[in-house]
């Protein structure tokens, strides 16, 4: 039974809970936010108010102490010897007033002033002092009136408005006060200056008070005004000073004379009055430090102060001091503060009040909405530990938790006890050697387990979680499908290998039998005798192309077919597909036709050969199985994009038509579609092949068929295409006038032939179902005309029939031209525009087109003398016996070479028209023979001889100077083709007289044959004693030897074998797989060539 969930719980899960805590935690971190800028701002309130007072004391401070400088420099300068005498020197003239202004019982004063601007000063002198009624003060007027002078001096310059001077007896009651004493003062008439401070006051000071010594020696004492309450203090600073007798009262000898002045604080600078408020209460202490030499100071230069802070319970005391050991401290009482900033305080204290309320609030909220939920799930997560407990106690999986600081097992199940045991196992399975957790899978006492680990955390420490499951069972069905799997690898293999050697075996001969038959045509033979022999190569050339299928299935499962990158011609490559079937499908009768947009690119680059070869297959199977009807090819781009075009191929007939059941295995290796007994001859490698070559070029092949409709195949490619690849139009190639009508028994084919004709130029029309054009005027095309209805004609008249010319020629009443060539057809139309020629000798059935379209090259025409004289390097003998044999039919004087150091020494330029050399030979190889022939500045043409067709290989021929390059195995034809090509101005320069007499077939074969033997056999047994001695060098240059002469006799597949050891010898060394490989190479060359 479920425990009920207590009623104050008012969340669903632990996600609530989350969920609630992060708003509260939002909450909080807002509040908190806002309390930390509230500090702040405190802070910076505070802290500038703090700024503000210690910048006002320093500024006091500094004032005080140039006030104090002034009354001490005032002393200083009065006590030298010169001051009175510099105050006589003022008051020679005499005073301008001198009088009486009060008198008491004890004392008279006077009031005197030098000179109208002078500072006035008060003289008090006693009745007692002064017999007969005189008090002698007019003798004291010197003095005074020189006291008053420096006074007035020091006053203008240090700019103290407020200090008063004394001069005094402190022995008597005679003073002089400058401008002043406040007890002097009779009436408001006389009260000139503010005088808070009398000289009697001053000499019962200096009496009573402890006086301090200032850093310059003089006396100072602080004093606290009377009446004056708190706040009102002063400073009196003083000196002795010493006059002589005659400006002095006469006898007075017992005087004590002290030079005093008095500077009241509120008269120093208090700062800025800017703010209004009064942060300082009272100067609570100044002291002057140690006595050290100190610069005089200027007038009105003020010092360099130092202060700091520190906080009491009264207030904050700003400490000051200078660096000739004054010091000052003030008091800034916390209320002032609160004063300063009432209002900041206010805000402070109500948002702080809001944020306690807030905070109980949120405590609150807090306690419901998270710490008794989070009880009630943790009530629940302690059911659901011991449910887990129970499950993994239960499950079918070692479980094991080993805590990461130790590796000391924490916690496990019973199958971790059953199934691993040893404590010490799982800690090295679990844990590497730095720690870090690793899954894996394990054999433990005979059985399978796959374990996998994950750092968690579990009371408070950081484990790792470790299970381990039982694959057992698994283990064993992978190791049987590893097994089958092997199995049908080794089948397959097999397979392929037997192919490939069934393929090789019967190439080998085959590619003997089609060379000799090749020579054989080229001697005088009967008829009857050239019928076997086109029997003959039709049989081979069919199973060659069986052949040719199997290899072409072998490389494509071994991922061994390899593409070429060439530029080529879409359209042009369509139409060689379509000559090539064309008798085929006339033969049966069958009407043969393509259609190709005008929008296809000129050239595109791509594996032209396999795009061929795709095609070939297909055009073939279309005619093979349609009895009557049509096959047509359509051509047309169908998308594009980024340098890319895709062109579409579309095959189709009228033939059988393949069922639906059937079309998802027509690309499968070997189907048939109507079985093998269908009288149809194949193989069922055809479709399979181009499926294959088209997924290789990153194309597709899809087939839309159905019994009894024909069947369609679909070949899509993507091509690489340049900008200079769009056909241009209007080229000038026809005139637009006289119209052309074009006649087809296809309406597409129609089309297709205006199209072009109309890129050319002309102004073409088609008619359609093979009707007559409406007006009879013009050019009339005819496309497969023997499939139209006749019609009468008057111009010209272009007749394109599949067995036409390839150049268009003129008949008695037309122009014939192939219809499967659009060039042709546009050069038919053309030769129509210009008109009829003039007949020739030959008579009216034959009539040339113009020296411009010469007669079309046959495939069986004869190939023409030479006549070159050709130097020969080779180091086989079988290649040298054929190339000997090959060139003398072609006409050639051959003069051959061993290897390339004979040929560099045989080499005349006047003596030889061309050098053909084999590029891998000993002593000096080809590369280096060319190189050192054209180093010589030898023009004459060079053509290179290879078995290897590597792309590097030929770049390096050409670098080194050659101007040909020929890949063995070399027919006639090639050899031909070659040599015209390095050699047409010689050959063109040479007579052309009748070719030399052929000598007997036997002769070459005979020939041959010897050769090969007498050379297989040296080869061998060098072979042999290579593998003996276990010399990798001898090794790789036998097995290059035996390489040329499999290629010359046409065994293609063994020595490109041959050449796969060969490389791998040369990189890898000897290895015991590569010595087995070429131990049964060995063998198998034995075996094959015993007979010879």
């Amino acid at each position: 039974m479920m425990r009920a969930r207590p009623r104050h719980t008012r969340l669903a899960s632990i996600g609530d809970l989350a969920r609630v805590s992060l708003r509260m935690q939002l909450l909080f971190v807002v509040t908190l936010i806002i309390a930390i800028v509230m500090l702040v701002m405190c802070y910076w309130v505070v802290n500038s108010l703090i700024n503000l007072a210690t910048n006002e004391a320093r500024s006091h401070f500094q004032h005080l102490i140039l006030n104090l400088h002034g009354q001490e420099s005032l002393i200083a300068r009065a006590t030298r010897n010169d001051a009175v005498r510099l105050g006589l020197a003022v008051t020679q003239g005499g005073p301008a007033s001198f009088e009486l202004i009060g008198s008491d019982a004890t004392t008279n004063t006077y009031e005197g002033q030098y000179e109208s601007l002078a500072m006035p000063y008060i003289v008090k002198v006693g009745r007692s002092d002064s017999p007969g009624g005189n008090d002698h003060s007019r003798r004291l007027q010197t003095v005074a009136a020189g006291l008053s002078s420096l006074y007035g001096t020091y006053r203008s310059s240090w700019q103290q408005p407020g200090m008063q001077a004394f001069l005094l007896d402190l022995n008597s009651q005679v003073s002089i006060s400058v401008p002043c004493s406040e007890d002097s003062m009779t009436d408001d008439v006389h009260r000139w200056w503010r005088c808070p401070l009398s000289a009697n006051r001053v000499r019962e000071l200096i009496y009573t008070q402890t006086a301090r010594t200032s850093p310059n020696g003089e006396k100072w004492i602080d004093v606290n005004l009377p009446g004056s309450g708190e706040g009102r203090i002063g400073y009196v600073v003083y000196s002795p000073i010493t006059l002589p007798d005659a400006i002095w009262l006469p006898d007075t000898p017992k005087r004590d004379l002290v030079l005093a002045t008095f500077i009241e604080m509120q008269d120093v600078y208090s700062g800025d009055p800017t703010y209004g408020r009064v942060y300082f209460q009272h100067l609570t202490t100044m002291s002057a430090g140690s006595h050290r030499a100190v610069p005089p100071h200027a007038p009105g230069a003020l010092e360099e102060v130092e202060s700091d802070v520190d906080f009491r319970a009264d207030g904050a005391h700003i400490h000051t001091w200078c660096q000739d050991g004054w010091h000052a401290t003030y008091l800034v009482p916390y209320a002032q503060f609160f004063q300063a900033a009432r209002w900041q305080s206010i805000s402070f204290a109500a948002l702080m009040l809001l944020c306690a309320g807030g905070s109980v609030a949120l405590y609150r909220r807090h306690r419901n909405l998270i710490v008794r939920p989070a009880q009630a799930s943790h009530e629940r997560v302690v059911e659901s530990e011991s449910f887990n407990r129970a499950v993994i106690e239960a499950a079918r999986v070692a479980v094991c938790a080993l805590r990461v600081s130790d590796h000391q097992i924490v916690a496990k199940n019973h199958l971790a006890d059953e199934w691993l045991g040893d404590v010490e196992i799982v800690k090295q399975l679990t844990f590497s050697g730095d720690g870090a957790a690793l899954p894996g899978d394990i054999e433990i006492n005979g059985r399978h387990l796959s374990f996998s680990t994950a750092r968690v955390t579990y009371q408070g420490e950081e484990i790792v979680l470790a299970t381990f499951s039982d694959i057992t069972d698994h283990k064993r069905a992978q190791a049987a499908l590893a097994q089958a799997k092997r199995a049908a690898d080794d089948a397959n293999a097999g397979k392929t290998v037997f192919l490939a050697t069934m393929s090789h075996e019967i190439r080998t001969p085959l590619y003997g039998t089609l060379g000799t038959v090749e020579l054989l045509g080229l001697t005088p033979l009967t008829n009857l005798q050239r019928g076997y022999l086109r029997t003959i190569q039709t049989s081979s050339a069919g199973l060659l192309n069986v052949i040719n299928d199997i290899l072409d299935v072998s490389k494509i499962e071994s991922r061994q077919m390899a593409l070429k990158d060439h530029r080529f011609d879409p359209a042009a490559l369509t139409e060689e597909a379509l000559q090539s079937y064309a008798a085929t499908a006339d033969a049966k009768g069958l009407q043969f036709f393509s259609t190709i947009a005008t929008d296809v690119p000129v050239y595109a680059h791509g594996d032209a050969l396999r795009i061929r070869q795709v095609l070939n297959n297909l055009i073939s199977n279309a005619i093979k199985f349609t009895e009557a009807g049509w096959v047509r090819i359509d051509l047309a781009v169908v998308g594009g994009g980024d340098g890319l075009s895709v062109l579409e191929w579309r095959i189709a007939d009228t033939g059988l038509g393949i069922s639906a059941d059937q079309q998802p295995l027509l690309f499968q290796p070997f189907y048939q579609a109507y079985g093998p007994g269908h009288s149809i001859p194949g193989t069922g490698l055809g479709l399979y092949i181009c499926h294959s070559l088209s997924q290789l070029m990153q194309g597709d092949i899809t087939l839309d068929s159905s019994p009894g409709r024909g069947s369609t195949f679909i070949f899509r490619l993507p091509l690489r295409v340049t900008a200079d690849s769009a056909r241009l139009a209007g080229n000038g190639e026809i005139a637009p006038a006289p119209p052309v009508w074009v006649r087809a028994p296809v309406a597409d084919l129609a089309q297709d032939t205006s199209a072009w004709l109309a890129l050319a130029g002309a102004t073409a029309r088609p008619s359609h179902g093979g009707s007559a054009p409406a007006k009879r005027e013009g050019i009339l095309v005819e496309l497969l005309p023997e499939r139209l209805p006749p019609i009468e004609w008057n111009g010209p008249r272009v007749s394109c029939i599949p067995d036409g010319p390839d150049k268009p020629q003129w008949s008695l009443s037309e122009i014939h031209v192939t219809s499967h060539l659009r060039q042709s057809i546009v050069e038919a139309v053309a030769l129509a525009q210009r008109g009829r020629p003039a007949p020739t000798e030959e008579g009216p059935d034959k009539l040339e087109a113009g020296e411009a379209l010469a007669p079309a090259y046959r495939p069986d025409a004869g190939l023409r003398r030479l006549g070159l004289r050709v130097l020969v390097a080779e180091d086989n003998p079988v290649n040298r016996t054929l190339l000997v044999r090959q060139l003398e039919e072609l006409g050639c004087e051959v003069t051959l070479c061993v290897d390339g150091v004979e040929t560099l020494a045989r080499w005349n330029g006047d003596e030889f028209d061309v050098l053909i050399t084999d590029m891998n030979m000993p002593l000096m190889d080809g590369y280096e023979l060319v190189r050192t022939l054209r180093a010589r500045h030898t023009k004459a043409p060079i053509i290179g001889l290879t078995a290897d067709a590597l792309q590097t290989q030929r770049d390096a021929g050409f670098a080194a100077g050659l101007n040909a390059w020929v890949v063995k195995p070399v027919d006639l034809r090639t050899l031909h083709d070659a040599l015209s090509t390095a050699c047409a101005r010689i050959i063109s320069a040479k007579f052309a007289g009748p070719p030399p007499p052929n000598r007997p077939k036997e002769f070459y074969d005979s020939q041959l044959r010897s050769a090969f033997n007498a050379t297989m056999r040296e080869d061998m047994a060098a072979m042999r004693a290579a593998l003996a001695a276990r010399d990798a060098a001898a090794i790789v240059s036998t097995l290059h030897r035996i390489r040329g002469s499999l290629v010359v006799m046409n065994a293609e597949e063994i020595a490109r074998f041959c050449g796969v050891l060969e490389q791998k010898i040369a990189e890898e060394g000897l290895t015991p797989v590569l010595e087995n490989a070429v131990k049964s190479t060995l063998a198998q060359l034995a075996e094959q060539f015993k007979e010879l």
